[in-house]
C-alpha cells in the first residue's frame, strides 16, 4: 500500500489512470515518479528514450515507481531562502 505524494491518502494500486480518490490529482506522472530529477537527461534518472513534454500528466513510461516522499508544495525560491534565513539567523 502507497500514500498519495501530494496529500498522503492511502492508496491500493497505481495504474496509467489512477488519480488520487481524495485530491483527484493524476499519480502515473513524473512529478509522482522515484526516478524524477529536472536536473537529469530529460528530467529522469533513467536512460528513458523520448521527452515526456508535460511532467505532471498521466504517461505510459515503464519506469514509474511511486515517490515515496511527499511532493513540497514550497518553491524552490522559498526553501532557497528560507535556508539563506536560517544561515544568518534572519
Amino acid at each position: 500500500m502507497a500514500d498519495c505524494p501530494y496529500c498522503g491518502a492511502k492508496l491500493s494500486g497505481i495504474y496509467y489512470s489512477t488519480t488520487c480518490p481524495t485530491c483527484s490529482k493524476p499519480l502515473h506522472t513524473c512529478t509522482c515518479c522515484k526516478f524524477y530529477s529536472p536536473s537529469s537527461h530529460y528530467g529522469c534518472r533513467e536512460s528513458v528514450d523520448e521527452l515526456v513534454q508535460d511532467k505532471s500528466r498521466n504517461n505510459f513510461c515503464d519506469y514509474f515507481r511511486l515517490r515515496e516522499e511527499p511532493i513540497s508544495q514550497t518553491s524552490d525560491k522559498k526553501k532557497a531562502q528560507d535556508l539563506f534565513d536560517s544561515l544568518f539567523n534572519l
